[in-house]
Formats: structure tokens, C-alpha cells, sequence
């Protein structure tokens, strides 16, 4: 048996906790208040209001940057007239991609026309609630009309919660997305050329207060990837895990936990990885809010032992008119369709703007991933760099009816002996919306 040890991005984690320190001296410094005339500091009570938790869970929902244009009402709060609201709506699009095959060695470029049926599902009950949407696109390509589906793309979101008791909550997410653009199918971002392929992720989780200051979440992940070519690698992802959370203050949270995730890979050595972890939750501001937490993350496939870092850290502030929020994490996971066992580093930034302009909201996203292989050499893999960078915006402009575009830029370069395409893409799309929301009590 032998042992490796990873590095990297530990400039990146440096960064950030020098941000979150000087903040936590700056919003010192600001409170700063003269010490109580009765001579004894008082313990501050932990809150009722959830604190920010440092996880470090593959992804599950779609990233802002291909986040569907068609469920992006699912992002903001709804009126609701019922506690059952149905939305059954129809989308037509117009898109430009410069790189359909999302191959620079065959580049093509072409205009597709999208039609996009779409429903929604907003449930609000005193002990459960349910968000849900889905979509799918059929798209006409004017160049090669060979392309033509009913089925170009499908989406589905699904988020619910079910309260037990008051101090019990059980509460899912499942993502399905189907797509012949591979970046945006995995979870990664990270593109194996133009195949049909979908993604489901599906992810419970059980949370028990158990007192005002303590809490356990016990929850886990299925994730299965799927290509129609051979140049994608199937692979099921299967993770466990367990945290136990205790509020210091209102302020300060901490947390311990363990996390077990399993890859299984077509083609690729099977890998199970053991994540033992802790993490502090602050308050820096009323609308500042940061979390870090890592530990080691120990590897075991091919007879090999590996051992590397593995954490997440994020900061995440609130504002008037929407939210902003940077995010870092490593993890240990599959490439895409590259397959493997990697060490997975993104670094993300997302801008919303929600309330700026009544009816209108608009979504920024940059992201950038590196992977690397872990583990025994295996045949196809290398380094991977991929950055995705999306802008997406809808507005309503009547009750009924809604405009909406997008703009993404997609750039991947892959280290040599990866068979995985080298990619710049540029898509743009604008379109209209007409729904009508049923309302039920």
C-alpha cells in the first residue's frame, strides 16, 4: 500500500480567511461597545435563525451559470393566492452558439429556434412545503435541420421540506437535467463535446434540533451520469454524512462531522473516500455572513492510499436589491464524463439582483474548476481547466408574460494525455414567456 499526500489551493483558502479575519476585526472594532456597569459579561442566547453551515456536498442544484432561463421564478419568492399554485406556461426562444459541437477541432455555428413548455408547483402547508419546476425544449436548427428534437434539453427542480415536530425536519432536493451540452450536465462544469447525457441528483436530509444550541443533520447524496457515446464515462456517486452543530453565540457557530462518499466509474478504478471535518459559522455583520471547513480527505483505490485537503469556504452578503456571495471548495469526485477519481477545486461568485426593479431579476455567475487525477495513472485522464461565466436575466412585464435572455461563455483546456476537447463557446438567447398561475386553497 502506498500513501500520497495532495496539495493545492491553499493560496486560495489563504485568501479567504485573510478576508474573513479582516472583517471579523472590522465588525469588532465597529460594536466595539463600553463594558456593563454590572461587572459581569452576559452570554449572548443562541438565535432561532439559522446560521450560515460550512458543508462540503457535491453539487446538486445547476449552477447559476446554467441555471434554466425558463425556471429562473423558482429564484425569488411567488404571491400566492393558495396554498397550492400551479403555473403552466409556454417560452419561445431565439439562441446563437458559435460552437455547437463544443469541439474547437469541429468548430460549427448555427441559430436555434426554442420552444419550451414549462410547469411549476409551489405548495405551502403549516408542516410541509414543495417547490418544483420542469421544462423541456424543442429546438429547430436553422443550419443543420438534422439536429431538430422534440426533446433538445430537460430540467427538473425539485425542493421540499416536511416538519416532523418542531424541533424535526426532514427535507430533500432533486436535480434532473438532460442535455446534448456535457459542461452543463456535470456537476463540474466540465465538457466531454456535444452527446446526449443527463444528470440526477438526489439528496434527503434529516435535521434535529435538539436543543436551542444544538443541532445534527444526518443526510446523503445518489448522483448517477450518464453519456449515449463512449466518450463519456458513466459513473454513480453514493455519499453519507453526519454533522453535529453548536451555536457559541448568536454570532459563532462550530461544527464536527464525518462524510463517506463512493464513486463507481466505467472504465475507471472504483474509489471510497473517508472525510473526517470541521467548521465555524459567522456572523461578521447583520448581512455578512462566512463559513469555513475542512479536514483530510482520505482516498482509497487501486491499493492505493491517498490523502489530501479537502474544505469549503464561503462569504455571502446581503443587499438591499439581491444577494452576493464567493464561494471556494475542494473536493474529492468525478470529472464529468471524464471520469476518474479527481481532486475537484471551483471557485464561484454569484450577483443577484432581485428587487432592484420591481418584476426583474438578474443573475451573474462566473465559475472556474481544476481537476486533477488522483490515485494510479489511468489511460485518457489529465489535468482539466474549464471557466463558465453566465448572465441571465427575466422580466415580467405584464401579469402574465415575461422576457427573458441569456448570455454564457464557456472556455476548457485539458492537459494532455486527457481526450477531452478543448472548448471556447458563446451562446446567446432571448425569448418571451406566457404563463397563467392556478391558484388553489
Amino acid at each position: 500500500m502506498r500513501v500520497r499526500f495532495g496539495t493545492g489551493g491553499a493560496s486560495v483558502v489563504a485568501a479567504v480567511l485573510l478576508l474573513i479575519v479582516l472583517n471579523l476585526l472590522d465588525a469588532r472594532t465597529a460594536s466595539a461597545q463600553p463594558p456593563a456597569e454590572r461587572g459581569t459579561e452576559e452570554r449572548e442566547l443562541p438565535t432561532t435563525e439559522p446560521l450560515p453551515q460550512p458543508s462540503i456536498p457535491p453539487s446538486v442544484t445547476p449552477s447559476m451559470a446554467a441555471y434554466p432561463l425558463e425556471l429562473m421564478g423558482l429564484l425569488v419568492p411567488q404571491p400566492r393566492r393558495g396554498r397550492l399554485t400551479l403555473i403552466p406556461s409556454i417560452g419561445v426562444s431565439e439562441e446563437y452558439n458559435d460552437n455547437v459541437d463544443s469541439n474547437n477541432l469541429n468548430r460549427h455555428s448555427d441559430f436555434i429556434t426554442n420552444f419550451s413548455p414549462t410547469v411549476t408547483l409551489l405548495i405551502t402547508q403549516p408542516t410541509y412545503e414543495l417547490n418544483a419546476g420542469y421544462s423541456f425544449t424543442a429546438a429547430i436548427y436553422a443550419r443543420e435541420p438534422n439536429r431538430n428534437t422534440a426533446f433538445d434539453s430537460q430540467n427538473l427542480v425539485v425542493s421540499g421540506l416536511y416538519r416532523l415536530t418542531p424541533g424535526l425536519t426532514v427535507s430533500a432536493t432533486d436535480y434532473f437535467v438532460a442535455s446534448n451540452y456535457t459542461n452543463v450536465v456535470a456537476a463540474q462544469g466540465i465538457s466531454t463535446g456535444r452527446q446526449a447525457s443527463w444528470r440526477n441528483t438526489f439528496s434527503p436530509v434529516l435535521t434535529w434540533q435538539m436543543t436551542l444550541a444544538d443541532s445534527v443533520a444526518i443526510g446523503g447524496d445518489y448522483s448517477a451520469l450518464r453519456y449515449q457515446d463512449p466518450g463519456g464515462a458513466d459513473s454513480d456517486t453514493f455519499a453519507a454524512r453526519v454533522t453535529e452543530t453548536h451555536a457559541f453565540t448568536a454570532r459563532l457557530t462550530g461544527n464536527i462531522g464525518y462524510e463517506f462518499t463512493y464513486l463507481h466509474q466505467q472504465g475507471s478504478l472504483d474509489s471510497t473516500t473517508h472525510l473526517p471535518r470541521v467548521g465555524l459559522g459567522y456572523q461578521l455583520t447583520r448581512t455578512l455572513n462566512a463559513s469555513i471547513s475542512g479536514g483530510p480527505a482520505i482516498t482509497l483505490i487501486g491499493g492505493d492510499t491517498v490523502v489530501s485537503a479537502a474544505g469549503a469556504a464561503s462569504l455571502v452578503q446581503t443587499l438591499p436589491f439581491g444577494s452576493a456571495a464567493l464561494q471556494y471548495s475542494r473536493t474529492v469526485g468525478v470529472a464529468g464524463g471524464a471520469g476518474g477519481t479527481n481532486n475537484i477545486q471551483n471557485i464561484s461568485a454569484a450577483l443577484t439582483l432581485s428587487s432592484l426593479v420591481r418584476g426583474l431579476i438578474v443573475v451573474l455567475n462566473p465559475s472556474y474548476t481544476f481537476s486533477n487525477p488522483i490515485g494510479p495513472s489511468q489511460p485518457g485522464q489529465g489535468d482539466i481547466k474549464a471557466f463558465s461565466l453566465g448572465l441571465n436575466a427575466a422580466y415580467q412585464i405584464y401579469q402574465y408574460v415575461s422576457l427573458f435572455g441569456g448570455y454564457s461563455f464557456f472556455y476548457q483546456r485539458a492537459d494532455r494525455p486527457s481526450t477531452e476537447p478543448d472548448v471556447d463557446q458563446n451562446r446567446v438567447r432571448v425569448g418571451i414567456q406566457f404563463g397563467y398561475p392556478f391558484n388553489f386553497d
